[in-house]
């Protein structure tokens, strides 16, 4: 995945990311680029698990690509 954009207008930015699950590909590229850090303890293994979420081996606590971002709080369709 190409992390570079060139939008000449909001309706390609639009186009670009018109559904949730792009969106979600392209944060997770741009934030863990193919390895996955827990947000709990950089040094635990993690399981991908349904629905876009992971799971810190060493505390057991879920996350997604969103956990600990400014993002975190927001949502659409129950992500």
């Amino acid at each position: 995945m190409d992390l570079r954009f060139n939008f000449k207008s909001v309706i390609e930015l639009i186009n670009a990311f018109d559904t949730e699950q792009k969106c979600i590909d392209y944060l997770e590229k741009l934030r863990w680029n193919n390895n996955v850090v827990s947000p709990y303890d950089s040094d635990s293994k993690v399981w991908k698990c349904k629905n876009n979420q992971y799971k810190c081996k060493n505390t057991g606590k879920s996350f997604n690509v969103k956990t600990a971002t400014l993002f975190e709080n927001s949502f659409k369709n129950g992500f």
